[in-house]
């Protein structure tokens, strides 16, 4: 069992312990995906490979939040709750001025123009570089505004 998923489960318990209902759903998911995920490849997962299961996780449930109506500010709360949750097993996320600079360093390292031609070989780059400190999203959307 990988280090992650000893300690959503530690977590588990203790949200268990302490009827935090919102912890105990957030951490139940995760361990279910991990867990399913071990066994279908049939070996333990690197710490990679269990982030990118949290990582999903977070982008499913920051469309939830997006996909609430502006009418409904209690089930915006509780998504919100869970995206906090998700990232506090996430490493520390990179601000967009991060990746924007991260982005200008591997146009430049791989001597690449400022075109729409370079954006496979940069996001491709960025992803594997900056695996689970950042989503495609977020890369894609600032990598458009340096792109022409």
């Amino acid at each position: 069992m990988g280090e992650l998923l000893k300690q959503i489960r530690h977590d588990n318990m203790q949200a268990m312990k302490d009827k935090d209902e919102v912890r105990k759903g957030v951490c139940s998911l995760l361990i279910s995906a991990i867990a399913l995920a071990e066994k279908e490849s049939g070996k333990e997962l690197s710490k990679d490979e269990e982030l990118v299961y949290v990582q999903k996780e977070l982008k499913q449930t920051k469309e939830e939040l997006e996909s609430i109506p502006d009418s409904r500010p209690e089930l915006k709360e509780k998504a919100q709750q869970k995206i906090d949750i998700i990232e506090s097993y996430l490493p520390k996320q990179m601000s967009e001025d991060e990746i924007k600079d991260a982005l200008e360093k591997i146009i430049a390292e791989k001597g690449l123009d400022h075109t729409k031609k370079s954006q496979g070989p940069v996001m491709k780059t960025m992803m594997t570089e900056y695996k689970g400190k950042t989503d495609g999203k977020t890369v894609a959307r600032v990598l458009g505004t340096l792109l022409h």
